[in-house]
């Protein structure tokens, strides 16, 4: 993968009109009474998004007689004409801003919407920012907090004072900076105090340093609920009695009731219990969402209930609630467990003990024990009526099969409850007594005699070799068999493994039939049963390494060096080559023949005896020496061969041997780690000149 930076340029279209940005608004200005023609009155301001725009000013209809004009590129307002302005009178402009490349068709362009401009000759009162002011906080606002900004403008660049004045209730609540116009809260709020107003309805005056003009404007400041109180039970805990524990599901059992001093949503309730027999609603009503039980628990159920509030973060609070039952006879008897498994040894007495069946009634009734149909023995067994105890009946036993089913029951006495005896219940549970083999009989191998296994020599490790098999007439466990190795005496390791289950036996080594491991190789394999303690049974047979032919043929010496008669006759055996071969069978048969060595015609001379390896002269010897070379090659699927020089030189009749300088050189003792190269005998052999 590979990654590449892509940026897109987005090339802006001028589709966005202008807007005004003066402050505050309604326009308002004032103009001197003598003002000369020409003179700043207003600076209209206007902003367009587009990157483009040619923003453009125009009067777009004119109340004062053309006493003003706008410049159309800078937005100035400037006055015309000599004529004396008249003191108090307002003079009113009607004004846009045109954005002159932001065309809308042939005779529109893209413009602000009309807005007024009012200009009064002389002076006129300060000017707040907005018509009206509205403040929303929430209840838990700090004291002295910030609360709001309220400014004026003042029309004669005088210092303007700020006041504030409640309308109604709410008097010290608030205060205002007198210079910087900051309303700031007095005093802490608490919504949930009914003397104190939701809404506070307060004026705020700007008046002028030195006497000036002044003005007002409405400044409402709503206080909003916080979620700080939760919901409150009319009671810590609740508690109903003697509640049947049948009654049916989904009755109303008791009511809870709680309270939240918040406001709104902040004082809704919803109910929950943390005890999943029960539910209640929004009214506070609790119903059973299950059958009751008045056997657990002590006969009452205690929970929590808790209300939330909807607030944000929730708010809740908790009461304890107990419910009382009463008890009827409406349990059977539970047995600790439906199926028992006891085991008996096959070679158990009269009287033996079982097992001991246990049964319990939530109910609080006595228990009877039988087997069906109320009866006290079921064959070899017995059973007592209050304690449940099974055993092998006072007679001759015979305990013959593997296993043996007992149906039990036990019975209440009704005695819990008032009418309790008229209504009893049973239950059933089965006993299924299994006799436990006595580990007598040990694993045998059968067919121990019979084994014959085989494996090819080089055949990888895991390679099969045979299966045994072990059979053991005990029972369950007791007959169960695993196979393991027996490791040889003085022997490292294992040269076969045995799967424990299957009986499965592989190599565990690579075989050499011409090494150390032979033509044959000895293993036992021990068969274990998992009784306690165990049996044991062992099988050894031989499995035989049957030969490949992974050995060539070896000439006993490195060549042959020979010295013949000149006069030897034809058909004489001249020299006799070896080889052997450690193979078996083929693999280890060998067949000579001859080739050439250096000279083809050599061959002409000599022959060799394809299995005995004698060189025979076939022809009057002539020359001075011959060489051929003899290649021995075994009888194998896939035949190997070997070579060897033999070198014959030519004697005249009158030759003479050498002649050693001793007949015979003593025997010398030498080191085991004698160094390579180092000298360990001299001999010498010289002309013979015997005439």
């Amino acid at each position: 993968t590979d990654n590449q930076r892509v940026i897109l340029q987005i090339t802006d279209v001028n589709d966005e009109p202008p807007y005004f940005i003066n402050r505050p608004l309604p326009m308002q200005a004032v103009v001197k009474l003598n003002a000369a023609p020409n003179t700043p009155v207003f600076t209209l301001q206007a902003r367009d998004p587009d990157k483009d725009h040619d923003i453009h000013y125009f009067l777009v209809r004119d109340r004062t007689g053309g006493r003003f004009e706008v410049d159309e590129k800078s937005g100035v307002v400037r006055t015309r004409g000599s004529e004396m302005f008249q003191l108090d009178m307002e003079y009113v402009l009607y004004v846009k801003a045109e954005d002159q490349n932001g065309r809308i068709d042939d005779k529109h362009f893209q413009s602000t919407p009309e807005e007024r401009l009012s200009i009064v000759g002389g002076k006129r009162p300060p000017q707040f920012y907005l018509p009206k002011y509205e403040k929303t906080i929430p209840e838990n606002a700090a004291k002295d907090a910030d609360i709001i900004s309220v400014k004026a403008k003042s029309f004669a660049d005088r210092e303007i004072r700020y006041t504030l004045k409640a309308k109604g209730q709410g008097a010290g609540t608030f205060n205002i900076g007198p210079t910087s116009g900051i309303v700031k809260l007095a005093k802490e709020l608490n919504f949930e105090d009914v003397r104190q107003p939701h809404i506070y309805q307060l004026v705020v005056t700007a008046t002028e340093d030195s006497g000036g003009f002044s003005t007002a404007v409405d400044l409402t400041i709503k206080v909003t609920d916080v979620n700080d109180n939760p919901p409150k039970f009319d009671l810590p805990d609740y508690q109903a009695h003697n509640i049947d524990e049948d009654i049916p599901i989904g009755s109303s059992i008791l009511r809870v009731k709680a309270r939240d001093e918040d406001s709104g949503t902040n004082a809704e309730i919803t109910y929950s219990v943390s005890d999943d027999h029960f539910r209640v609603d929004n009214k506070g009503i609790i119903y059973n969402r299950k059958t009751l039980d008045a056997d657990d628990n002590n006969a009452y159920y205690e929970f929590m209930v808790t209300a939330t509030d909807r607030g944000e973060p929730a708010k809740e609070g908790t009461a304890t609630i107990r419910i009382y039952t009463k008890n009827k006879n409406d349990e059977e008897p539970n047995f600790s467990q439906q199926v028992y498994t006891p085991n008996v040894d096959e070679n158990a007495g009269p009287n033996t003990l079982v097992t001991t069946v246990v049964a319990s009634d939530k109910d609080g009734d006595n228990v009877e024990f039988g087997f069906v149909g109320e009866a006290r023995k079921s064959g070899q067994f017995v059973i007592e009526k209050m304690t449940g105890v099974i055993r092998l009946h006072n007679g001759p036993i015979s305990l013959d099969r593997d296993k043996y089913e007992l149906n039990v029951t036990a019975v209440d006495d009704g005695n819990c409850c008032p009418g309790g005896q008229h209504l009893r219940h049973t239950s059933t549970a089965v006993v299924v007594v299994f006799i436990t083999d006595v580990n007598d009989n040990k694993p045998v191998f059968k067919d121990c005699a019979s084994y014959h296994a085989k494996v090819e020599e080089s055949a990888p490790n895991g390679s099969p070799v045979i299966t045994v098999h072990a059979t053991d007439e005990d029972k369950g466990v007791n007959g169960q068999v695993r196979y393991s190795i027996v490791q040889q005496p003085n022997q490292k390791g294992t040269k076969f493994t045995v799967d424990p289950e299957t009986g499965d036996v592989t190599t565990n080594k690579v075989f050499d039939r011409e090494g150390e491991d032979g033509k044959f190789v000895s293993v036992t394999v021990k068969a274990t049963d998992n009784g306690d303690p165990s049996l044991e049974g062992v099988c050894s047979f031989t499995v035989e390494i049957t030969d490949i032919n992974d050995n060539p043929p070896l000439f006993d010496r490195q060549k042959y060096i020979e010295n013949v008669k000149q006069d030897t006759n034809v058909g004489t055996n001249i020299l006799r080559v070896s080889a052997s071969d450690e193979d078996a069978d083929n693999n280890g048969a060998i067949i000579y023949n001859l080739t050439s060595a250096a000279n083809p015609g050599d061959l002409e001379y000599f022959e060799v005896q394809p299995e005995s390896g004698w060189i025979i002269l076939k022809k009057p010897l002539d020359r001075g020496e011959y060489e051929v070379i003899v290649t021995a090659t075994d009888q194998g699927q896939t035949p190997l061969t070997s070579e060897v020089l033999v070198r014959l030189s030519i004697v005249d009749r009158a030759n003479r041997p050498p002649v050693w300088d001793q007949r015979v050189y003593e025997p010398k003792r030498i080191s085991e780690n004698i160094s390579v190269g180092q000298t360990v005998y001299s001999i010498k052999a010289s002309e013979n000149r015997t005439v």
